[in-house]
């Protein structure tokens, strides 16, 4: 038997179990055809070379996109050349260098840690979420329940 690949090897019959709802036939027909997606491209774009890659501007310039808040390794010398730059080439020199290489902000990044402002504001659910501590819900004891029942019932 050859496995069949494209749709028109079957010719038909996929269209007619699917007009005459005969479901198990369309998905015995269905099964029959291959999964492999590059078997039926009738379209086969040409391969891309790793080679032709233009450089963004990014690249050009030596400058990280984003980065993160802590600091990294190579941030010492960053902290150096912005100096360097602000003693001998002044201001502008050193802002443009701090624009393009921002340095770090934080010497450990943790993301939990608020200002006191902002935690004084917190309402009494976030600020549990934040402690990571669970509620403890007290245990149903059945006999409270029925000394209540019979208070309610003693009032009226």
């Amino acid at each position: 038997m050859i496995p069949l690949v494209n749709e028109w090897q079957l010719q038909s019959q996929l269209n007619q179990a699917l007009q005459t709802q005969h479901r198990a036939d369309f998905s015995l027909w269905l099964a029959m055809l291959s999964p492999a997606v590059e078997e039926m491209a009738q379209f086969f774009p040409p391969p891309i070379n790793d080679e032709t890659k233009k450089s963004t501007l990014y690249q050009q310039l030596g400058v990280n996109p984003q980065r993160e808040f802590e600091m990294k390794d190579g941030d010492v010398d960053r902290f150096d050349t912005q100096h360097q730059a602000l003693v001998m080439d002044g201001f502008s020199q050193w802002r443009l260098l701090t624009l393009l290489n921002p340095s770090a902000v934080v010497v450990r990044h943790d993301p939990k840690k608020l200002s006191a402002d902002v935690t004084d504001n917190l309402g009494f659910h976030t600020k549990r979420r934040l402690a990571a501590t669970d509620l403890k819900m007290p245990v149903a004891d059945p006999t409270q329940m029925y000394e209540m029942l019979q208070q309610m019932t003693a009032v009226n």
